[in-house]
């Protein structure tokens, strides 16, 4: 076992005996790459042990290989294919038929003294290149292993490859059936969901930004959460060649931050909307209401006696009784309108459309019919205050400020009634 050559940084181990052949790779390629010689399979793979993160590829005379029985080769045979070095094989002659077999068990090319430097060399360092890259279907088959879904677009929007096909594509159940070279209004059944995706990668290929974006998708019962990871794809030059995406179920997690939001906003004993909450819908309505002309009635409802339940009955009995009260009053309003619990025993509702006084009193007088009536509690009694919007005024703190007049009036008339403001 010998070293020859200059110090450059790409070597080669031949693998060749003493005579022409070994000459004409060295004539060759001496002056262009370090080359590391063994005469003996036994002394390659010592220096492939000892140097094997710096070696470009290995070149092996056939006539040797086959005079050893492929020992070589077949040492190789188990070796982790992503670290393999390509083993490139070396005829005195031009190869033959014989030599050519050799392909078939692993040999990557053919080289002879008679290659032309300059072209061995290039066949050298491809093959080299070929070895350290994983082709595009092991790319695949390693990115399916993982839980997110990820794509590769071109500038039009057409699919390349996609890892995982979602149930809400068509088709998407049959094996034959393949994502590429379709775009996402051809294969989403949510057309709204695909028009975003292509609005979005147009922008990318536009401007030359990701962009991030969690979208929701209800098909065929599954209701999901699913966050879109996009980023452009350049060129050396810098342009824009493609789109290349993540996509994430992120079902658990937005559905975890809707509760905490709803429970951030919703009185948990009665299933109402809380204070501030409360106000700002009502607000919204309001500023809708005063551009639409719309009309609309805000009630203050307060449980009278509620101390005197608390004491003889327990703080249960009173709870109940305000749930209750909720309930009743959940049941009793529309989607539109906005309830909700603002203090103690105190509760506000926002009618919307109820264009006449007696329109809010029928409401009101409906609500403490139904809570006179609740079976298995004390006897309730409720003290409702009316304002109508807008002509008791256009902005919260004017109609509330009205209501709470008529609530007061009610109170000191001995409680247990409806009020309408200014009556």
């Amino acid at each position: 076992m010998r070293w020859e050559g200059t110090k450059v940084t790409e070597k080669l181990l031949l693998i060749i005996p003493e005579g022409p052949t070994l000459e004409g790779i060295k004539a060759a390629l001496g002056g262009a790459c370090e080359l590391l010689i063994a005469a003996r399979w036994e002394d390659a793979l010592a220096i492939l042990h000892e140097r094997r993160q710096e070696l470009l590829a290995i070149l092996l005379d056939l006539d040797f290989a086959r005079e050893t029985g492929e020992a070589f080769e077949r040492e190789l045979a188990g070796d982790d294919p992503f670290a393999r070095l390509p083993i490139i094989g070396v005829t005195r002659a031009r190869p033959t038929a014989e030599d050519a077999e050799c392909l078939d068990r692993g040999i990557y090319d053919l080289l002879s003294p008679m290659t032309p430097p300059k072209l061995m060399l290039r066949r050298i360092r491809s093959a080299a290149r070929a070895m350290d890259s994983i082709s595009f279907h092991d790319i695949e088959k390693l990115l399916k292993a993982l839980p997110s879904n990820i794509f590769l677009k071109d500038t039009e929007g057409r699919y390349v490859f996609c890892t995982h096909y979602w149930h809400h594509l068509y088709h998407a159940d049959d094996p034959n059936w393949s994502i590429r070279g379709k775009t996402d209004l051809e294969i989403r059944k949510d057309r709204e969901n695909a028009l975003k995706a292509m609005e979005a990668d147009r922008r990318i290929v536009a401007t030359g930004v990701g962009t991030d974006y969690i979208i929701q998708e209800r098909c065929d019962g599954v209701h999901e959460y699913l966050e879109l990871i996009k980023r452009p794809v350049f060129d050396d030059s810098g342009k824009v060649t493609g789109i290349v995406a993540l996509i994430n179920d992120v079902t658990e997690k937005e559905l975890l931050k809707l509760e905490l939001e709803k429970r951030a906003q919703v009185d948990q004993l009665t299933e109402l909307l809380n204070k501030s909450t409360t106000q700002e819908l009502i607000e919204i309505r309001l500023s809708a209401g005063n551009k639409s002309g719309k009309h609309g009635a805000l009630i203050m409802i307060d449980v009278d006696n509620f101390k005197t339940v608390n004491d003889q009955y327990g703080h249960a009995i009173g709870d109940r009784v305000l749930a209750e009260t909720g309930r009743v009053i959940r049941n009793s309003f529309r989607g539109a309108d906005v309830a909700g619990r603002v203090g103690g025993d105190e509760f506000m509702v926002f009618a919307q459309d109820v264009e006449s006084p007696e329109a809010a009193l029928h409401l009101a007088e409906r609500v403490a019919a139904q809570i006179a009536r609740l079976p298995g509690l004390p006897d309730v009694t409720l003290s409702i205050g009316i304002a109508l919007f807008p002509q008791h005024g256009r902005l919260f703190e004017e109609l509330y400020k009205a209501a709470d007049t008529a609530l007061y009036q009610v109170k000191n008339g001995g409680k247990a009634s409806c009020r309408l403001y200014g009556t």
